[in-house]
């Protein structure tokens, strides 16, 4: 079925222009990875929260519900859902 539709002689020029591709890509590769400064990792360390869970927008908070923000939030979203 292939055949009917890309002759022999089209698939070879194909596997050509693949060829050649990969052979541009590789030393495109080489060149910019020859350019890139060494990278380093540095080990940063953020200080700990511990007040992290009762912030208003964080996400454990939104989770829990133990804030007057996220309860009222609740209450409307269920409203507005019973409403539908």
């Amino acid at each position: 079925m292939l055949q009917i539709l890309f002759p022999y002689p089209y698939q070879i020029e194909v596997s050509k222009l693949r060829q050649q591709l990969n052979e541009a890509h590789l030393a495109w590769a080489k060149e910019w990875k020859a350019r890139q400064d060494e990278f380093r990792i540095e080990n940063i360390r953020f200080s700990h929260d511990p007040l992290w869970k009762k912030r208003i927008f964080s996400i454990q908070a939104a989770h829990d519900g133990k804030i007057w923000f996220w309860r009222a939030t609740r209450v409307f979203l269920t409203w507005g859902v019973a409403s539908i």
